[in-house]
């Protein structure tokens, strides 16, 4: 029994999904496949879905057995591949048993708040984690982290915290810290409501990391997310997040926190995110019955 991720790999130039496994950080996986002979003729390949499992062999077994009717034999030298639609191949996916899932249980807690959910959702989509899922292992979410005073999350790109929101309120509200660049400050009315939310803003103590400024703020999860909705609040996330996700994925860094990364909570923000885009009328069904 080995603990690993099973994934879904979609890719715009192949009508088939790639299901697989590996026991390494989904980064190398992804790469050593975009650069297979075989899998590169119908690439690039990009992540669809994936979990984070304790028996890999397990998952994967059981998902290419279920598919195995619609199994592709027809592309020399691979042996993964599925005529099967991507979303189908996530339900199953999904519908393995929770406990087979890597540390499930914090992430059943974080989301049974909408509120924090929401949060993570606004904060991934407006700083472009959500495109630098393969980069996985370079940021890191790390879920109630041994720190004084306790913490819902912290989200570190490479060696620089850059986020994070306290677990135990104050008078109803936690504290929300994040790192933007050094351009919300032309921005008054948002420094104003900073303030306002007995909030301040300051230089970032990070080396090369001259233009960072990091902001905190309290307010309730259920009114958090307006501060995303702030003038300048996404052009400061982008333009600090952005350029430091950019160096990380060209110098194929690793940050250090990378053990107490939860591949489960961001896994289950993907599903969030898809939930919330589904379009207006269509009904989600229930989950299939965990076969695992």
């Amino acid at each position: 029994m080995a603990q690993g991720f099973v994934y879904v790999l979609v890719s715009p130039n192949s009508d088939y999904v790639k299901i697989g496994r590996t026991e390494r950080p989904i980064i190398e996986r992804l790469r050593g496949i975009n650069g297979h002979e075989a899998y590169a003729e119908h690439g690039p390949w990009e992540l669809s879905d994936f979990l984070h499992v304790t028996d890999c062999e397990l998952v994967e077994r059981e998902m290419h057995k279920h598919f195995r009717d619609r199994h592709v034999a027809t592309v020399v030298g691979t042996n993964e591949l599925f005529g099967v639609p991507p979303h189908e191949a996530r339900e199953k996916l999904r519908a393995v048993d929770m406990r087979l899932r890597v540390d499930h249980e914090k992430t059943d807690q974080l989301f049974a708040d909408r509120d924090i959910a929401l949060f993570l959702f606004k904060l991934f989509q407006l700083s472009g984690l959500y495109g630098n899922l393969d980069i996985q292992g370079a940021w890191t979410l790390s879920l109630q982290p041994k720190t004084a005073g306790g913490r819902w999350f912290t989200l570190n790109v490479g060696p620089h915290e850059v986020a994070y929101s306290s677990r135990k309120p104050v008078d109803g509200l936690h504290c929300h810290s994040l790192v933007l660049d050094r351009l919300i400050l032309e921005y008054p009315e948002t420094i104003m409501w900073i303030g306002q939310h007995e909030g301040k803003v300051e230089v970032a103590p990070y080396d090369r990391a001259e233009r960072a400024v990091s902001v905190y703020f309290w307010e309730s999860f259920a009114s958090a997310e307006r501060f995303f909705r702030l003038p300048g609040v996404r052009r400061a996330l982008i333009a600090y997040w952005g350029e430091a996700l950019a160096d990380l994925r060209e110098r194929n860094a690793k940050s250090v926190y990378a053990r107490y990364h939860s591949y489960d909570a961001v896994s289950q923000l993907m599903a969030y995110r898809r939930a919330r885009q589904l379009p207006f009328g269509f009904v989600v069904a229930k989950p299939a019955p965990a076969s695992l």
